[in-house]
């Protein structure tokens, strides 16, 4: 049995967002030289700077941005899952 592919992607945001964030954290670079994952930290973390820049630093409580990151990834997976989901589906009308 398969899942759907909504619950896939709600599953696979935070998982990869997650794989990111612990690669960065044992990343064997020195200081000042970048790694692998720092090209990834602009697109992981830009609804949150969107965030920020749309309703200022109150908009989001503080140390738990990661969790809001996590759920904003998280949400994005199950949509787009969704639509994969809505568009493999077999039409009633055909």
């Amino acid at each position: 049995m398969r899942l759907p592919y909504a619950i896939q992607g709600f599953l696979f945001g935070p998982a990869l967002i997650g794989l990111f964030i612990l690669l960065k954290a044992f990343c064997p670079s020195s200081f000042g030289q970048s790694c692998f994952t720092d090209h990834f930290a602009v697109p992981i973390f830009l609804p949150l700077i969107s965030i920020y820049r749309m309703f200022g630093d109150s908009a989001v409580i503080y140390h738990q941005d990661l969790i809001f990151v996590l759920l904003y990834w998280a949400f994005f997976g199950f949509f787009l899952g969704l639509i994969l989901d809505l568009y493999n589906s077999p039409s009633q009308y055909s």
